[in-house]
């Protein structure tokens, strides 16, 4: 199991880093390993990755939805990962966006071009976040 608790900055607003952290179907474009994520209800998200250790698809539910402050999601099996961000307003222009990630890859056989994830991983997709919302060219992967 992997275990991340992280703060970063973000040079834009609360509301606009809250939209895109409620545009799952952006997360492709810095999420490592996830190749889509499709929202199918306001609660139930289908999540399709490329991940060592974890189903090609899987189920996750947002539990808490705070318009702009916070928001926290687990897999449907309560083990594959749980994610909740918290943001705080530093100033009109400026986000600290608080992420607490638990991540249990089962060791199940994966497919060949599935991709492992480690700490150092995950935060690199913070930053590549980070730039999305701010507007900047993000990182080659």
């Amino acid at each position: 199991m992997m275990q991340i608790d992280d703060s970063f900055e973000v040079a834009a607003p609360r509301t606009e880093v809250f939209r895109m952290l409620t545009s799952f179907e952006q997360f492709p474009e810095f999420m490592t390993g996830v190749e889509s994520v499709f929202a199918e209800t306001k609660e139930r998200l289908r999540w399709r990755v490329a991940i060592a250790g974890v189903p090609e698809t899987f189920y996750a539910v947002i539990t808490e939805y705070e318009q702009d402050e916070r928001i926290a999601w687990t897999s449907v099996d309560a083990t594959t990962m749980a994610w909740s961000v918290q943001l705080a307003e530093l100033d009109p222009r400026t986000t600290c966006v608080t992420v607490h990630v638990n991540w249990s890859p089962r060791g199940e056989e994966s497919a060949p071009d599935a991709r492992e994830l480690d700490e150092l991983t995950v935060r690199c997709d913070f930053q590549r976040f980070r730039q999305l919302v701010e507007g900047l060219p993000a990182a080659a992967a």
